[in-house]
């Protein structure tokens, strides 16, 4: 090897929900200070990556910085990195989400620089080879791949190129372990000829040796690390030793491509970066990967069921858009909304181990609820209830698609597991479950709406307190379809058990009929057995938090009628129950929306905030991250052989619009 092509690129980390006071910090202390250092070094060269959102934010507080960028781009000292608007993980959207980010995010470099890119980002590298046309169909030539998901056979310091369906597209390999070291003061000199050294020991007398004299490494700067690069001057060293180094060529990625013509063709597996795959296979701990070729974004899915169901709600909501033909602004402002909600930050974790805290999920619900409300808007909406596989289990959901929100029910547990309200709110039954290591109990069950439990009198003692108690009884089951009508809006529900260390038989019978504006759900429990069976019967249902002003914020308000009198249960911050309860409302006070539940009978009511930990960028000892709002009632249950009992609730939801409504009439 005589010449060794090196290019650094740098982004500015953020997510989607980082406020404008946290990117202006990275913007002084890193991005202002590298334009400066860029502009005033003509023989410098680095790329810019910078998502949609970014773009903008650096459109309306710095237009000098993309002046001085569309500058040094002309100067062919920087080049743009393009990618999806708002870096979505490419291989869960369908085609015309994949092309309609990417090209997004290509109109506006292009509007911003006058030139579009040629090359493009994988958000945290979670590969498909099904990408492939899609990229290449949208006038992308090569794309940035982590080091680590390339296969070992194919790592000779040279581009790569893929194939698929006669599409190619060229990867430029990334190399996180040739970055600079944070910790260690290395000076640019010897960074520079251990660098030549690595590479020369990796290619020496590869099959490549004698078709080229040249090698190239492409290495990403984090903000922290570049900062410090430029506070102690260390780069400017650099550029100055590789600039006077026959044996260095710094390169920008559009001119290296076409300049190249050693390519070596290959096959790229489904998968992702390694330093996220460690965290896919045992929740919020890593874990050595022995084959990192097997783990792709879906095994991650799979280990953490909150984005799963972000993910299931995603794709519900992407069906919807392309099967409207209605309005077309309506439908292009839908398709905006879900682009928003595909951001890569609610999908996956970060290689710290940080994960999507629930103000991002919310705020990807929020966008997706504002999404299916244009497609309503362009369509003449009819309120409906469908039966279909919504999650990808295998069995049947029901979603109820009405005016004031729509809801899905899962034949596990017979619950509600996903209730998003179309008065501009996320989804209410975004819970998390409780982990033994961080939360020292586990749930056995998912949380959400109308879950029911079957109690001796001593486990209901311990679930007051919020402890997992009993075997599960109906909360962990799957229920039969006995009857579903979609004209009734109607979906009836059976379910088999065993009570108690003594096996006893019973059976549940849930029936759901929907309404515009909430449920009726009657329950039928019947003792199958032939002895009399006693126990408490429990319906919990669980409401999600969405004020994020702290992580331990509780912002639901109780209010109960109690023996013919209102009171107020103070169950802000622990359990609290009453009895003889013959009304509830529950309030989510910072989106002033209520939930009313009225039973045909009174009952007893348990209400309590549950908190749950896991570690944190500050801290390795788990911190509250979330809460989720429990709220349960209550009946004795006194069956002789034989024989059922019949309970019904009513579930209404009340948005602010019909209160107002209400008040004018008063």
């Amino acid at each position: 090897m005589k010449v060794l092509n090196i290019c650094f690129s740098v982004k500015i980390d953020s997510t989607i929900n980082s406020s404008s006071s946290d990117i202006e910090r990275i913007y002084q202390n890193v991005f202002k200070k590298l334009i400066s250092f860029l502009y005033e070094k003509p023989y410098t060269k680095m790329t810019f990556s910078f998502t949609g959102p970014q773009l903008n934010w650096l459109e309306k507080n710095h237009p000098e910085f993309l002046q001085l960028t569309h500058e040094l781009i002309h100067r062919k000292q920087v080049e743009l990195i393009g990618g999806g608007y708002y870096s979505p993980v490419f291989p869960l959207l369908f085609p015309v989400d994949r092309t309609g980010q990417i090209e997004s995010l290509t109109s506006e470099i292009r509007r911003l620089t006058g030139k579009r890119p040629r090359g493009m980002n994988i958000r945290s590298s979670v590969w498909d080879n099904s990408l492939v046309p899609c990229i290449k169909n949208c006038g992308m030539e090569y794309v940035f791949l982590d080091s680590s998901i390339l296969p070992p056979d194919s790592n000779f310091y040279l581009p790569l190129i893929l194939n698929e369906q006669g599409k190619t597209v060229k990867v430029i390999p990334v190399f996180r372990n040739l970055a600079p070291s944070e910790e260690k003061d290395v000076s640019a000199e010897s960074y520079i000829n251990s660098l030549i050294k690595q590479v020369e020991k990796a290619t020496k007398n590869d099959i490549y040796s004698k078709k080229t004299d040249e090698r190239s490494v492409f290495i990403y700067l984090s903000n922290s690390n570049i900062k410090k690069l430029l506070d102690t001057n260390w780069l400017d060293e650099f550029f100055e030793k590789a600039h006077n180094n026959d044996s260095i060529n710094l390169y920008l990625p559009n001119e290296y491509i076409h300049r190249e013509k050693n390519f070596v063709s290959t096959y790229i597996s489904p998968g992702l970066r390694d330093d996220i795959a460690k965290w896919s296979l045992i929740p919020y701990t890593p874990t050595e990967i022995r084959n990192k070729h097997q783990i792709t974004v879906y095994n991650f899915m799979q280990t953490y069921h909150r984005f799963r169901a972000l993910y299931n709600r995603m794709l519900y909501i992407s069906l919807l858009i392309n099967q409207c033909h209605g309005d077309k602004a309506r439908k292009n402002a839908a398709r905006q909304a879900l682009w928003k909600a595909q951001t890569g930050d609610a999908f996956i974790c970060s290689p710290d181990g940080i994960f999507a805290n629930n103000a991002i999920r919310q705020s990807a619900y929020r966008s997706l609820t504002e999404a299916e409300k244009y497609v309503r808007s362009a369509d003449k909406f009819r309120e409906s209830v469908t039966s279909f596989d919504y999650n990808g289990d295998g069995h049947d959901d029901y979603i109820c698609s009405m005016d004031k929100y729509t809801a899905c029910i899962t034949p596990v547990a017979g619950c509600i597991n996903e209730l998003d309200v179309m008065h501009n709110t996320g989804n209410y039954t975004d819970n998390m479950m409780r982990i033994e290591k961080f939360d020292k109990v586990s749930d056995d069950y998912e949380r959400g709406l109308f879950i029911d439990h079957l109690f001796s009198r001593e486990e209901y003692n311990d679930y007051k307190k919020g402890l997992p108690t009993g075997s599960g009884i109906f909360s962990q089951v799957m229920f039969d379809q006995a009857e579903f009508s979609g004209q009734k809006k109607e979906i009836k529900l059976k379910a088999n058990a065993s009570f108690s260390n003594m096996n006893l038989p019973v059976s549940l019978r849930k029936n759901y009929i929907a309404n515009s504006n909430g449920f009726t759900i009657q329950y039928i429990l019947k003792n199958e057995g032939p002895i009399a069976l006693k126990g408490v019967l429990v319906v919990e249902s669980n409401f999600a938090q969405t004020d994020f002003s702290s992580a331990d914020t509780n912002s639901y308000k109780v209010d109960v009628v109690s023996a013919g009198s209102s009171a107020e249960l103070g169950s802000k911050t622990k359990p609290v129950s009453s009895k003889n309860v013959s009304f509830m409302q529950i309030t989510d006070t910072s989106n002033d929306i209520s939930f009313v539940l009225v039973p045909n009978e009174e009952c007893s009511v348990t209400c309590m905030p549950l908190y749950f930990r896991r570690p944190t960028a500050k801290s390795t000892a788990p911190q509250v991250i979330g809460t989720t709002f429990v709220s349960s009632l209550v009946w004795d249950v006194d069956l002789a052989a034989g024989m059922e009992m019949e309970k019904t609730i009513n579930f209404s939801i009340i948005t602010p619009k019909k209160r107002s409504v209400k008040a004018k009439t008063n």
